[in-house]
């Protein structure tokens, strides 16, 4: 009768420990991302409610009811009208925003199922797999069985915690390179907006520091949904979140409507107080990186030392 092999026996132990462990941890991913879901679809409910509001405006001063009577009597129907539809292109832009937001949340949820499904029979596996080591310790009869089925299950459990830090880190990693495009564009905009607020301007001016604006609004998206993914990364780690810089959908909007220098301030104020929040993010990015280095020596140590510990045991007299 062929002896089992330990050390086979051993590493599907590992093996099986490290799947379950990160069925588990895509577990709490995916737990975060279905929260993250439903907020989004809530934000989207809110964003379509407000668009029907401004529309329903607008169509009271663009037809013949009190409403348009009242203010072409008081002069300032064109005014109104005006910061009406203001409004409503604005909602239409937070809408899309929204939508945007609940597509992306509902694909990272999908992805995140994707790679949990395949390790749902992970607690079965590792079940058969401990069962099977245990009884070829006894058979064995080693006295240190218990203790190396202790080291077996440790590894899996250490060897997927690292494989989810390196997913943190990647994350890290992408939100931090796409912080630092967004932080060009937003100084960009906040150069051409000074320009525009301090020394008249003009027609091209205006159209470059809108662009630029559009662009700073657009790379903020970006920064934001790698941030969701990058607090999906650390929920299962046990860090907190981090949180996201938005810049108002409507700000350009109402830039070129209403260009002049009240505008004009409004923007430069929310550009100053997107800089103050980004540079903010930025420290919370490093400090994360700083954690996240932290948990993979931790994590590599351990290993390190486990390792060790299996190989004296095995290797004693």
């Amino acid at each position: 009768m062929t002896e089992p092999d330990l050390g086979a026996l051993a590493e599907a132990v590992r093996i099986a420990a490290e799947a379950r462990a990160r069925h588990s941890r895509l577990g709490v991913q995916l737990e975060t991302l279905g929260f993250l879901v439903e907020t989004r679809r809530g934000e989207l409910a809110e964003a379509q409610r407000r668009l029907q509001r401004e529309q329903s405006d607008v169509r009271r001063l663009d037809k013949l009811s009190p409403t348009r009577i009242w203010t072409t009597l008081r002069g300032d129907a064109a005014d109104r009208l005006s910061i009406e539809r203001a409004e409503a292109d604005a909602a239409r832009l937070a809408l899309a925003g929204a939508q945007a937001r609940l597509d992306s949340a509902i694909a990272d949820a999908a992805r995140v199922r994707s790679r949990r499904d395949p390790l749902n029979g992970a607690d079965h596996a590792y079940g058969q797999a401990l069962a099977a080591y245990e009884a070829a310790l006894r058979a064995a009869g080693g006295r240190d069985a218990a203790e190396l089925t202790v080291i077996a299950d440790q590894l899996g459990v250490a060897a997927a915690r690292q494989h989810e830090i390196a997913e943190a880190v990647d994350a890290l990693r992408a939100t931090t390179a796409a912080l630092e495009e967004a932080l060009v564009k937003l100084d960009s905009a906040g150069g051409w907006s000074t320009y525009d607020t301090f020394f008249g301007g003009g027609f091209v001016a205006d159209m470059i520091k809108h662009s630029n604006i559009d662009d700073a609004t657009a790379a903020f998206a970006k920064v934001n949904r790698a941030l969701e993914r990058l607090s999906t990364e650390l929920a299962d780690l046990g860090a907190p979140t981090v949180t996201a810089v938005e810049i108002s959908d409507a700000l350009a909007v109402f830039d070129v409507l209403f260009d002049n220098i009240l505008s004009d301030w409004m923007v430069m104020d929310r550009i100053s107080g997107a800089r103050a929040s980004a540079d903010r993010l930025r420290d919370r990015l490093a400090q994360v990186a700083e954690q996240l280095a932290t948990s993979a020596v931790d994590t590599s140590t351990h290993i390190g030392a486990l390792l060790g510990r299996r190989e004296a045991i095995l290797t004693a007299a």
